[in-house]
């Protein structure tokens, strides 16, 4: 219990507690569990800490998914990632930990998030598109759909994420997007601001299962990290790296560019988590005290 990021998720697990089982409910026995934040914004993520004796792997189920569990190293607890799509109806989803014979099943909320608005006028021509680019468009969208639904069955990634440009939001998650007064799908991922030609790097250790051009993402790249996490980086000048390759943290996997649908340079990136659309610095952020 000496690292910092250990005392304060302990500090978190009473309030967690009271949140997910009510006011009458007797303290837990067994394993310890503590959620950062108590609840999760639609589109945000959470980290799920559990101390307990031995060296088992919990077992944790949230909203019918098994999530994949990993053993900090640096203070002894197991953790793992929830989030929240975008579009997930508020309310409480049940969370259940197996530890051995021992059950834990407890509720937690998700809460309503207003991600904002985003208003784009563009040329009536580019509003509608024509059959073969629809088509493509379509066959587009089906494969990342394929590609999102599996998931290297251990992790790859390691310790705590990174941004792959530093630049600032010019566009945020999850907003919503109204294009010549037609509302659209919400912003999936942030887009930050990049020159042309910035290095662009890996957010964490990974599988490559995508480098293509795209028609909305231009020169596109996605990353499997393993454990149901994916990261994306659309608009790229140029790709450094091939599909089956195995990056590494901060390796550079390409420029940045204004390919597909781009009004100018910057990097469109995402994070799909167990499938959900997540706020990638949501997930950077909260992974900072698990090291590199």
């Amino acid at each position: 219990m000496a690292s910092k990021w250990k005392k304060r998720l302990l500090m978190l697990a009473i309030p967690l507690v009271f949140l997910l089982s009510g006011a009458d409910a007797l303290p837990l026995t067994g394993p310890d569990i503590a959620l950062h934040p108590p609840a999760i914004g639609q589109g945000e993520v959470a980290i799920l800490s559990i101390e307990k004796e031995g060296r088992a792997r919990p077992e944790v189920t949230w909203r019918g998914k098994g999530i994949t569990v990993l053993l900090d190293s640096s203070n002894g607890m197991w953790t793992a990632f929830l989030g929240a799509d975008l579009t997930t109806v508020p309310g409480g989803y049940t969370l259940q930990v197996r530890c051995g014979d021992e059950v834990l099943t407890r509720q937690i909320l998700v809460l309503s998030k207003d991600h904002g608005v985003r208003r784009f006028t563009v040329p009536k021509e580019m509003e509608a598109l024509d059959t073969p680019t629809l088509e493509r468009v379509q066959e587009e969208s089906k494969r990342m759909r394929q590609i999102f639904s599996v998931s290297h069955d251990q992790p790859l990634w390691q310790g705590s994420w990174v941004r792959p440009v530093p630049g600032g939001i010019v566009s945020p998650f999850g907003c919503r997007t109204i294009i010549n007064d037609l509302e659209r799908s919400p912003h999936s991922g942030v887009d930050l601001k990049a020159a042309e030609g910035t290095p662009i790097k890996a957010a964490n250790r990974g599988r490559v299962v995508l480098a293509a051009d795209h028609f909305f993402g231009g020169l596109s790249v996605v990353i499997d990290h393993g454990g149901g996490v994916h990261s994306m980086y659309f608009h790229l000048r140029e790709v450094s790296i091939k599909a089956g390759q195995i990056v590494e943290k901060g390796q550079l996997i390409g420029l940045c560019g204004s390919s597909g649908r781009a009004t100018g340079p910057h990097l469109h990136f995402g994070i799909r988590l167990h499938g959900n659309r997540v706020n990638p610095l949501s997930l950077i952020e909260l992974s900072a005290g698990l090291g590199q």
